[in-house]
């Protein structure tokens, strides 16, 4: 993570109920930028979406696991990471692909799983995805400040 003015860091546990912790956090951090309400909660949003995949599929919603959340702010550009010890993404998912089709009349097309790395993607400026050596997954994406 680039060295930054401002920076938080958290863990908490795998529990979605933790989820909440993070949102508001980032809601803080928010308040530091000229962020409009609507880039807040889409930044919330992603964070959310990205931590609750650490969770869901890294650790397979079993509690007892950390998830190490940092967000770094510039005077340019919030830069956030989301790290776990659990299953790595595999490749072929990480790539921003397009969500299949929500056909109206096929309910087994509502589903919402898959869609929001698409979202990701789409909302934040840059987005990228690594392991390291032991293990660590980390996930990182940032968004420009306007001035």
């Amino acid at each position: 993570m680039p060295v930054c003015d401002h920076q938080l860091s958290l863990q908490i546990d795998s529990q979605l109920s933790n989820t909440t912790l993070v949102a508001m956090a980032v809601r803080g951090v928010c308040a530091m930028t000229t962020l409009s309400p609507v880039e807040i909660n889409r930044l919330e949003l992603c964070l959310v979406e990205i931590v609750n995949n650490a969770i869901e599929h890294a650790y397979g919603n079993e509690p007892g696991h950390p998830v190490e959340v940092c967000i770094g702010l510039d005077k340019t550009t919030m830069n956030i990471s989301v790290s776990d010890w659990g299953a790595s993404i595999p490749g072929n998912v990480i790539k921003d692909q397009e969500p299949e089709e929500i056909n109206p009349d096929h309910p087994e097309s509502w589903l919402c799983s898959g869609r929001g790395l698409h979202i990701v993607n789409k909302l934040m400026d840059t987005v990228d995805y690594d392991t390291t050596e032991e293990g660590k997954n980390i996930f990182t994406m940032s968004k420009a400040l306007r001035h």
